[in-house]
């Protein structure tokens, strides 16, 4: 367990660089990181419940574990993300760069998969719910 989680809920790093941001366990609900740099950002563990993400530079960031509901990730860069174990409900991905992407049972249900430009993303034991036919066609 975390003894101290910062709590960032709320702020705007738009177009910041944050690479390697040790952000795990952060409490970053309503945070906007549109079109940021968050490379090989650790954010396992946090609470980015509505946040901002979209085209944000996600390449190699660590999300395992992160509660990610309501999210927008639309138009992100996100080869070689961890999202294991993240849940992702009502979230959008869409027009989202994926290869690499590993969201072994990630929680994915309600949301947005459209235009997706994924290959060798890893979805083993993912909830997928609404859109688990599209998704399971698109990753083969």
């Amino acid at each position: 367990n975390l003894t101290f989680r910062p709590n960032l809920s709320g702020e705007d790093f738009s177009r910041k660089d944050l690479t390697n941001a040790y952000l795990n366990g952060a409490i970053c609900v309503k945070t906007n990181f549109n079109n940021c740099i968050l490379g090989k950002t650790n954010f396992v563990q946090a609470e980015l419940n509505e946040s901002n993400f979209e085209s944000a530079d996600l390449t190699e960031a660590l999300f395992m574990y992160a509660e990610m509901k309501d999210c927008r990730l639309i138009n992100c860069n996100m080869n070689k993300t961890n999202f294991m174990w993240a849940n992702l409900q009502n979230s959008d991905l869409s027009g989202s760069k994926l290869d690499g992407t590993i969201f072994i049972e990630a929680y994915l249900q309600n949301s947005n998969l459209n235009n997706l430009k994924m290959q060798n993303a890893f979805i083993k034991f993912a909830k997928l719910g609404n859109g688990e036919d599209r998704f399971n066609k698109l990753s083969k």
